[in-house]
């Protein structure tokens, strides 16, 4: 019976790929057209199509990082403050509202309260993070991530075999730089971080904490579950500024929820050769 149902998982799995890449490619094609106005509002996937497109079910694993305290040069001092009451009754279901408009949902693997690795160095990178910066053209500063690769436990996360299967990692940290809320850490098997305190909303002020949610049709600040779902994006192969309108994959400038239709495209091919 584990082989039939996981048959039937891999067909579908095959004909869902074919039918997205097919309308990939008359998406493609229609915005090629000189004669075409690729405007998000103006080119939209029909209703009835949006419809026939399975529930993707994918595994995600939340790392609260405990036992730290980051002093930021304006006095404040930041810890650990979300719970994993915060992310099953809050959090998670923000984000599967938000991934809904793709039909992605996100099944909680585990929450694991997770004490930081304390090295020698461990001071060293704590004082780092509270003090990065974005460069003048708005990049935040890549290295800063191997400071917080170097503070996870590496039994929690994705063993070799398992990388690019599904589960997904989001790190909880009180701070991870100036400005900044989130990070993909593409190059760090993409075990992604979220700042649980943030001052990007007041252009890298004093920072507060993190809202878990906010008003989807009010962006003010962006909130925890907000970001952690624009990082799963950048997972799901989603780059920034792919979509010019309210829009949830924007760059240092985010200010809204929507994924377009060529994104919904994209995130499920890759979350469909993800989920198996």
């Amino acid at each position: 019976m584990k082989y039939l149902k996981n048959l039937e998982n891999i067909q579908e799995s095959y004909f869902e790929k074919c039918f997205l890449i097919i309308l990939a490619l008359f998406i493609f094609t229609c915005s090629s057209n000189p004669t075409n106005n690729n405007d998000d509002e103006e080119f939209q996937i029909p209703k009835e199509t949006n419809e026939t497109f399975l529930p993707i079910n994918l595994n995600i694993r939340i790392h609260i990082m405990k036992d730290i305290v980051m002093q930021h040069s304006t006095g404040t001092s930041m810890d650990s403050w979300v719970t994993p009451e915060d992310i099953r009754e809050t959090v998670m279901p923000e984000v599967n509202s938000i991934w809904e408009q793709a039909n992605v949902k996100w099944n909680i693997e585990s929450i694991i309260e997770e004490d930081v690795v304390k090295t020698s160095t461990y001071s060293e990178s704590v004082n780092f993070l509270v003090n990065t910066k974005r460069n003048d053209n708005g990049n935040s500063d890549p290295t800063r991530l191997p400071h917080l690769f170097s503070l996870m436990q590496p039994q929690y996360m994705s063993k070799d075999a398992e990388l690019g299967k599904n589960l997904f990692h989001i790190y909880l940290f009180p701070f991870i730089g100036n400005t900044s809320q989130g990070n993909a850490m593409r190059g760090f098997n993409f075990h992604s971080v979220v700042g649980t305190w943030t001052n990007k909303f007041n252009g890298g002020g004093i920072p507060e904490k993190t809202l878990l949610i906010e008003n989807q049709s009010s962006f003010d600040r962006g909130s925890l579950s907000r970001t952690i779902s624009h990082e799963v994006g950048h997972v799901l192969n989603l780059s920034h500024n792919e979509c010019s309108n309210k829009c949830l994959m924007g760059g240092t400038i985010s200010d809204g929820y929507l994924l377009n239709e060529s994104q919904i495209i994209k995130a499920r091919i890759e979350a469909s050769n993800r989920r198996i």
